[in-house]
């Protein structure tokens, strides 16, 4: 990759938007109580002490930069949406039912007279049972609340499984806000994303990452934050992607890294360092951050982006003739 200098990787790395960050998570904050507030008091289902907003991809690591994204999980603990989203509900006989009820209600049947005693026939009458509050429900309820509390430059897109939010003047002009309604089990920490009906929901637990990201932290310093702040940087930029890496799967890769990697002063040395060894790896065999009993290619939060950043890693290869 043409064009990385010793004084972009600097600067890069010494990066500093906490400041930045802590204000839009503040504001984000706030929206979110809002909202949920509002929805508590006409939806049973929601309560503001039984939700949770978790930042999910930077914003959880602290490798924010210039171009990040503000993703998070907003988890509502409900044992009855999680059934209400499980529930049978064969909507094609509903169809089919309906179908049959317009059309024999449709029809005009000639009037006959009756003998005496005969009984009128009688139309069978349907309930539909209506549509049960579920993740898509809470999630359009979500939306509506987004945009009572914010201003009418703002938009929340309602998006496959969750809302963006662009506001020019409460975030700034090229900041997006990502939240993802899911379930939320209090007990374990888990957050809840139904798949289907029959496969149920895709469960992700964020404890063992963090504290493995701040067991790194403690063995190699900074240098673990400032190398995600490259990564981040360099792939999110690069001629072939436009969007930031796997967080997990980053933060995954760069755990593996064997400590002695991270050493130096300069952290142009540790970047070429750390960028040869990847090249030089196999890292499917990583251990996964989030589980370290499986590997990153097993994991389903991470084997999806391994491909992509393989090849952005080869693309680093022969760095040292590169680098100006």
């Amino acid at each position: 990759m043409r064009g990385i200098s010793k004084s972009l990787i600097e600067s890069i790395a010494n990066s500093d938007y906490a400041e930045f960050a802590e204000n839009t998570e503040a504001k984000v904050s706030t929206l979110v109580s809002l909202a949920v507030e509002d929805m508590a008091f006409s939806i049973p289902f929601v309560s503001t002490q039984k939700c949770i907003l978790q930042p999910v991809n930077e914003t959880f690591n602290g490798a924010v930069t210039a171009e990040s994204e503000f993703m998070y999980f907003l988890g509502f603990d409900s044992p009855q949406i999680e059934i209400n989203c499980l529930q049978y509900n064969d909507w094609w006989k509903k169809f089919k039912d309906r179908v049959v009820f317009a059309w024999n209600n449709s029809k005009k049947k000639k009037k006959k007279k009756r003998k005496k005693g005969q009984k009128q026939e009688q139309v069978p009458q349907y309930e539909f049972d209506t549509e049960k509050y579920n993740i898509d429900s809470l999630k359009d309820d979500l939306q509506k609340a987004f945009v009572k509390n914010l201003t009418t430059t703002s938009i929340v897109y309602n998006q496959d499984r969750c809302l963006r939010v662009i506001g020019r003047d409460e975030f700034g002009p090229k900041t997006q806000i990502f939240i993802y309604p899911c379930l939320y089990d209090s007990s374990d920490g888990t957050y809840k994303f139904l798949i289907s009906r029959k496969k149920g929901f895709y469960k992700i637990n964020f404890t063992k990452r963090a504290e493995l990201i701040n067991q790194k932290i403690d063995a190699v310093g900074v240098n673990y934050i400032k190398m995600l702040k490259i990564l981040n940087t360099l792939f999110r930029t690069s001629s072939k992607y436009s969007y930031a890496p796997n967080q997990i799967f980053l933060e995954s890769l760069l755990y593996g890294v064997p400590d002695e990697f991270y050493v130096g002063d300069s952290i142009y040395d540790v970047f070429i360092k750390i960028v040869n060894y990847l090249n030089l790896t196999d890292v499917s065999n990583f251990k996964s951050i989030l589980n370290p009993e499986i590997t990153i290619s097993q994991d389903k939060a991470t084997k999806s982006n391994q491909i992509a950043f393989t090849r952005f890693l080869n693309s680093l290869n022969d760095i040292n003739k590169q680098i100006n």
